[in-house]
């Protein structure tokens, strides 16, 4: 639940949020952890009597704002800056618990007769973000909205770092493309898969090699998951060959492709890092 207001001390726009009260003290804790970063939005006040956060109000998010026609440059800038939110929290070792998504993302923008222009960028929606000790995953928790989640994170396998930049690999395809690649609908539902299932399928066909499946089941061990993906393992990966997302998506840059597959390995490990796609040669000139 958000509630919006103005503060009659300088105008400045703020919104309320409820937050469950068993969240408070979590949350409180992160904005310790946080403290003197600039991409990720944070506390400014707590109404701890109705259980109610005090965040600085943005003027959008970047899953609408990215349907505008914004030159590549722009978003590229927003991208970026987004990912040096992930960095800050990810330096603090803080998991978003792969809810990395386009509405996690805020925009502060104007426009005038030179175009869009960007104030500020932050990641925000921290409630079920996680302090995870070096050395530590997170089990058993389906995070995340089942559109932006990673194949990890659908089969409650260990979660960490690499599941945030899966997810950010799906936010910058949707931002440069226009399009939400695991939005499934009913309609696309196949034989008795469900949403999860079929999301995930979906995924393996996207990035999968026999590879980084077979690593992957490593990763996720003892899960009921397990006997589908080997079936599924066994039957499309023959010629041991990567899929190609980026044949359905029309023209696509070399640098962004490389990118994108480099986020989204399937393999957890050989994900690259928030610094290390940070310095990718994407984004070289932002």
């Amino acid at each position: 639940m958000f509630t919006y207001f103005i503060s009659r001390a300088n105008n400045e726009k703020f919104i309320l949020k409820y937050v469950h009260e068993d969240n408070l003290e979590d949350l409180q804790d992160l904005k310790g952890r946080l403290r003197g970063t600039n991409y990720v939005r944070l506390v400014k006040d707590t109404i701890p009597e109705e259980s109610m956060f005090v965040f600085q109000y943005f003027t959008d998010h970047l899953l609408r704002l990215a349907q505008k026609d914004l030159p590549l440059a722009l978003t590229k800038r927003i991208l970026k800056d987004a990912l040096r939110g992930i960095v800050e929290l990810h330096d603090r070792d803080i998991v978003h618990t792969a809810d990395i998504k386009a509405d996690n993302i805020l925009i502060n923008w104007n426009e005038d007769q030179d175009g869009i222009g960007i104030e500020r960028v932050q990641i925000a929606d921290l409630e079920d973000a996680v302090y995870v000790p070096p050395g530590q995953n997170i089990v058993g928790l389906q995070a995340g909205n089942w559109m932006w989640r990673s194949p990890e994170a659908h089969v409650r396998g260990p979660i960490n770092k690499p599941s945030d930049i899966f997810s950010f690999a799906l936010v910058c395809i949707h931002a440069v493309h226009k399009r939400v690649i695991f939005a499934v609908g009913e309609e696309e539902l196949v034989g008795n898969l469900n949403r999860e299932a079929t999301v995930v399928a979906r995924q393996m066909s996207y990035f999968a090699d026999r590879e980084g499946l077979c690593a992957f089941l490593d990763h996720i061990g003892d899960n009921p998951w397990v006997p589908l993906l080997e079936a599924a393992r066994d039957g499309a990966f023959k010629k041991d060959k990567p899929r190609r997302l980026f044949s359905l998506l029309g023209s696509v840059d070399e640098d962004f492709e490389n990118l994108v597959y480099a986020m989204a390995n399937f393999d957890p490990a050989k994900r690259i890092t928030a610094r290390e796609a940070l310095a990718h040669k994407w984004f070289d000139g932002v």
